[in-house]
C-alpha cells in the first residue's frame, strides 16, 4: 500500500554520496536536490523511512530535518487535527439538534402578566425545557385567547427561543394609524390581520416596504402581523458547525437549509422568513 514519502534533509562533506549508500541499502531514492554545497534533500517512500535513518546514521551523516509529502503527509496532519475534527463534529451536532428544541420561553406583548397562566398552558400541551419546537401552534392559541381580554396570540420559534406574544384588548384601544409594511422582498406566506383592509394575499410576491395592509378608515389603527419568506446565500469563513449557528443567528429560522463546502469555509443556503406587526406593541 501506498502511503506517501518523506523528505530527508543531510548535511555532510560527503553529502553526495548518500544516494548511493541508500541503494546499497535496498532503499530506492525517488529524488535527491543539492540545493547547497554540503546538503542534499533525498526523497523515499515513507516505509522505508526508519531503513534510511539507519543507514544514514550508521555511515555518519547529519540528519537536519524531515518532512512527510503526500499521503503521509496527510496522515500526520489527521492525527495532529483529531481532537479538533471530534470537537467539530460534535459541535455541530449539538448545535443542529438544540436549534430544534426549546431552550428558552419569553412571553412578550401587552398580555404578558398572563405569563403564569400561559406557562401552565404550555406545559399542559407538552412544551417545556428541551421539548420539541411545537409544529403546529393552534391548540396552544386557542387555549390563551380563551384568556380574559385577550385579542391576540402568536408563537414564534427561532434558534432554540419559542417566543408567545399576548396582546389584550385594552392595550390595543389607541394605536395610531399606520399601515402595515412589508418587512423583506420575497412571498408572502402568512397574514393576520385583526384590523384593517388587506391589500395582498399569502403566495403573493412582495417587495420590502410594500403595504400590505392600510387603515380600513380614517383614524383607524392597523392591528396585524405578516411573515415573508425568502431565499438566503451567504458563505462563512468558519466551520460546518460554526457556519451554520451563525448563519441562524443572521436570518433566524431557516429551512430547506443546504451547506456547501468552499474554498474559505461554507456557503449556507436555504428560505428564511421575517415577520412585521402592527400595532401589538
Amino acid at each position: 500500500m501506498n502511503l506517501g514519502s518523506v523528505e530527508i534533509c543531510i548535511e555532510s562533506l560527503s553529502a553526495h554520496r548518500a544516494v548511493e549508500k541508500l541503494s546499497r541499502g535496498g532503499v530506492e531514492v525517488l529524488s535527491a536536490e543539492n540545493p547547497q554545497k554540503n546538503r542534499i534533500v533525498l526523497r523515499v517512500a515513507a516505509r522505508d523511512m526508519r531503513k534510511s535513518f539507519a543507514i544514514l546514521r550508521g555511515a555518519c551523516y547529519n540528519i537536519k530535518g524531515v518532512r512527510p509529502r503526500g499521503l503521509a503527509r496527510a496522515k500526520e496532519i489527521l492525527i495532529r487535527s483529531a481532537g479538533l475534527l471530534v470537537g467539530a463534529v460534535f459541535f455541530a451536532v449539538a448545535v443542529f439538534f438544540a436549534m430544534g428544541r426549546v431552550l428558552k420561553v419569553e412571553i412578550v406583548g401587552s398580555g404578558a402578566y398572563y405569563e403564569r397562566e400561559v406557562r401552565a398552558i404550555l406545559k399542559e400541551e407538552g412544551v417545556g425545557f428541551f421539548s420539541p419546537l411545537p409544529k403546529s401552534s393552534g391548540a396552544v392559541t386557542a387555549r390563551i385567547l380563551s384568556l380574559p381580554r385577550v385579542e391576540f396570540c402568536s408563537l414564534s420559534g427561532v434558534g432554540g427561543v419559542l417566543t408567545v406574544r399576548v396582546e389584550c384588548a385594552e392595550e390595543l384601544e389607541v394605536r395610531p394609524a399606520l399601515p402595515l409594511l412589508s418587512p423583506a422582498d420575497g412571498t408572502l406566506e402568512e397574514l393576520i390581520v385583526l384590523r384593517g383592509t388587506p391589500l395582498v394575499s399569502v403566495g403573493e410576491r412582495v417587495s420590502a416596504g410594500q403595504e400590505l395592509v392600510s387603515p380600513a378608515a380614517e383614524g383607524s389603527a392597523v392591528i396585524a402581523t405578516a411573515t415573508v419568506s425568502f431565499p438566503v446565500s451567504r458563505e462563512y469563513a468558519l466551520g460546518e458547525g460554526a457556519a451554520r449557528a451563525q448563519a441562524f443567528l443572521d436570518f433566524g429560522e431557516i429551512s430547506a437549509l443546504h451547506m456547501t463546502k468552499t474554498s474559505s469555509g461554507w456557503l449556507v443556503e436555504g428560505v428564511a422568513r421575517k415577520t412585521a406587526a402592527c400595532g401589538l406593541g
